[in-house]
């Protein structure tokens, strides 16, 4: 086989490897990760709350890293119509599962709290700007 066809074929098939381990469908974690999550504090009428930059930062500040970040929404649960009340809308991390308790001190929880199939509560990725669902 030719050199150079042989240097061709070993980067194709080094970038398709590459690739393979960083790949994750929408909602999924890699293994070892957690979701957790906080309440974005925005009201009805009127503030829009944090930030995912603004929330990562509190867990990046409590030495904590942060791999990806999402907004959503608590589903299942009414909130009132009125200026002023809480929108259910949460802001949501992807750590290493071994970061839990630091970030449970810090004010966040595993999003597996949300799920309580019983009482139809649960929660739904949304992107931060429109608030449309992305995936679960």
């Amino acid at each position: 086989m030719n050199p150079i066809r042989s240097m061709q074929i070993c980067l194709a098939l080094g970038a398709v490897l590459s690739g393979c381990g960083d790949e994750k469908a929408p909602g999924t974690v890699h293994a070892g990760d957690v979701l957790v999550y906080e309440g974005r504090q925005a009201v009805q009428c009127g503030s829009r709350g944090l930030t995912t930059g603004q929330s990562a930062q509190k867990l990046i500040n409590g030495g904590i890293d942060v791999l990806a970040s999402n907004c959503g929404v608590v589903t299942g649960v009414a909130y009132p119509a009125l200026c002023g009340q809480p929108t259910g809308e949460i802001l949501i991390h992807e750590i290493r599962s071994v970061n839990v308790p630091d970030a449970e001190q810090h004010g966040f929880n595993p999003v597996v709290e949300l799920q309580d199939p019983a009482a139809g509560v649960s929660w739904e990725k949304v992107d931060c700007q429109t608030g449309v669902v992305i995936a679960r």
